[in-house]
């Protein structure tokens, strides 16, 4: 089947809906972009994710990473897409976010979108490299830029994070790999052992830029004591040349359900007592607490934003795959037309509720990622300061409901694609049981769905005395609150307003938790979760209604005949679909969470265990 994708949907988001131009007028973009760069710029990255990064896409699923004699071979064109990508603009040179002549988030992103569908595993590797070179831009030294970013940003190097390691997984804190001084005060030497790390060696790049935490010798125990350190695997020097290894060692790929293209490593650091690492940051202070967890937050925060992205854009990659397969296969009759023609099965009223399902879904969760990513513009490139101060703290609270809504959806909707095929979906003939496997290990990636909730319950709700907090739920609050005539929406808008409702009770009763904490501490973490999905299903909706709004508009602008017209009423069939059969789900779980069931709390242990 043919690489398709609604381009159509993006253009919308940026042109009709986002007020890009507001972002474009920033001094760091007003001399060499306008609304008039769009167009061009979404038709020839749809051009190169059809033609040249999408047909990797199977062959890497099929074929996978080598590892023999400790070298890792990449599938067939990977290494050329990945370079591809880096050395034409169409990767992490476009996105750091403070290097002149990139992109903004908005724009960038929706480019990244159209590569993430067609092939996430190369998309996957150029973002780590993204997130290596934004922790340099930010927090290293001159020397350090010049030394390591050229040869990031032009696809000769790429990057990684290395946190976890076999004792210690979401409890980072716990970390036992280590860093040892030498008589340069920047170089340490490090020695551990890391392991899931994602494109930690996958043979495309003539070096690997580690990002590796680890504690140096006095450091303090737990999170505050870790240390963040630039380890390559090839050491370079101050010119930026290399000149031996670095004791950096893969042991072995990891064998994964999916996202077989791309290399998962376990890797050993100072095997041999020759691995060195140059320290980012500030050396521990005299308690030997370090901020090495803090700046690689910079890192992760933005890889949580780029996994619930990456989910969707595969969601919608699976939807598209479905549409088509839907208008081309001919099975069964009309219900109640037992002698009647068969027809397509778009025909059919179940498959056509699907396709609804999902367009809705994904349409409602893209446009809550885009409106995370404007409000980071803002909050990056705003002379006004105290706008970009309020927006950087309304997109905090987006992170955690765009990374673990996203993919968790994502899940559910790749599978609704292959039950839209029936059983040829469940076979490798057709591409969308690929990508059910592949976003799997998103609702896991930069910390699982649970780390998420915790996230907003635990800090988000309460970060700046609650602020930030109560300005998301005002922006929500002041839209649906405004005074609109009549509109086909009424009944649409009522849900709304009592679903934002579950939103302000649901909050009410974590802040009488957290002033009973003793009593209450249990139920926090219990229903984060369900309280996460609770402000996201409210967010989608408000996205989608204000979307809706221009899309009604639109229609009474336009003749009967118009091309245009069938999008714009499935802009509003996305809305009101969400709103009457998703949208539900907030208030019941807001129920849920109410009535604070304890019977997981009461249950022994014993009793969840098959002996």
């Amino acid at each position: 089947m043919e690489f398709k994708y609604n381009i159509r949907e993006l253009k919308f988001i940026l042109k009709e809906w986002l007020p890009t131009d507001e972002v474009l007028q920033y001094d760091r973009f007003k001399d060499y972009l306008d609304m008039s760069s769009i167009d061009p710029l979404l038709q020839e990255a749809y051009k190169i994710a059809k033609e040249i990064v999408n047909p990797i896409n199977a062959q890497g699923d099929k074929i996978g990473n080598k590892f023999e004699n400790g070298v890792v071979t990449p599938p067939p064109g990977y290494k050329e897409v990945y370079r591809f990508l880096q050395q034409n603009g169409w990767g992490s040179s476009a996105e750091c976010v403070e290097l002149e002549e990139g992109l903004p988030l908005i724009i960038f992103k929706a480019i990244n979108e159209l590569n993430s569908a067609a092939c996430p595993a190369v998309a996957s590797n150029v973002k780590l490299t993204t997130g290596v070179a934004n922790l340099l831009i930010k927090f290293g030294k001159e020397e350090i830029k010049k030394r390591f970013l050229p040869k990031l940003l032009n696809g000769d190097w790429q990057g990684t994070m290395c946190l976890t390691e076999p004792n210690a997984g979401s409890d980072v804190g716990d970390a036992i790999t280590r860093s040892y001084p030498t008589d340069d005060p920047m170089i340490y030497k490090i020695k551990g052992s890391k392991m899931f790390i994602s494109a930690g060696d996958t043979g495309c790049c003539e070096n690997t830029i580690h990002m590796v935490l680890a504690r140096p010798q006095g450091g303090a125990a737990g999170s505050s004591g870790l240390g963040l350190y630039i380890v390559p695997k090839l050491w370079v020097e101050e010119d930026g040349t290399m000149i031996k290894g670095n004791d950096v060692i893969t042991i072995g790929l990891e064998e994964k359900m999916g996202l077989h293209g791309s290399a998962t490593t376990m890797l050993n650091f100072g095997e041999n007592d020759e691995c060195y690492g140059i320290m980012l940051g500030a050396a521990p202070d005299e308690k030997g607490r370090s901020k090495g967890l803090a700046m690689m937050f910079h890192m992760m925060n933005e890889s949580r934003i780029g996994t619930g992205h990456n989910a969707n854009s595969q969601a919608s990659a699976a939807y598209s795959f479905a549409s088509q397969y839907a208008t081309e296969r001919i099975q069964g009759r009309p219900f109640g037309q037992s002698k009647g023609e068969r027809v397509e099965l778009v025909k059919h009223t179940d498959i056509k509720r699907m396709l609804l399902d999902m367009k809705a879904r994904t349409e409602g969760i893209r446009a809550m990622i885009f409106k995370g990513y404007y409000l980071l513009d803002v909050a990056e490139n705003s002379g006004d300061k105290e706008k970009a101060k309020k927006f950087k703290g309304i997109a905090e609270i987006f992170t955690p409901l765009v990374k673990c809504y996203g993919s968790e959806t994502a899940a559910i909707l790749t599978a609704e694609a292959i039950q839209v095929l029936g059983g040829v979906g469940y076979t490798k003939e057709y591409p969308v049981e690929q990508y059910m496997r592949d976003s799997k290990i998103l609702t896991i990636w930069e910390g699982t769905s649970f780390i998420q909730a915790n996230d907003l319950v635990g800090r988000k709700f309460r970060m700046e005395d609650g602020v930030p907090f109560a300005n998301w739920m005002a922006l929500i609050k002041d839209f649906i609150y405004q005074d609109r005539k009549a509109s086909v929406l009424e009944k649409e808008f009522s849900l709304l307003k009592k679903a934002y409702q579950c939103v302000e009770e649901v909050k009410s009763l974590y802040d009488s938790w957290y002033e009973n904490f003793n009593e209450k501490k249990e139920l926090i973490p219990l229903y984060a979760l369900r309280t996460l999905f609770v402000c996201s299903q409210v967010q989608v909706a408000e996205c989608l209604m204000e979307q809706a709004l221009i899309a009604q508009k639109k229609i009474s602008e336009l003749p009967e005949d118009h091309y245009d017209l069938n999008y714009y009423k499935g802009k509003i069939a996305s809305a009101k679909y969400y709103v009457n059969n998703i949208l539900p789900n907030a208030i019941m779980l807001a129920t849920i969470i109410k009535n604070a069931d304890q019977s997981v709390l009461d249950c022994p242990e014993e009793a969840l265990i098959i002996s």
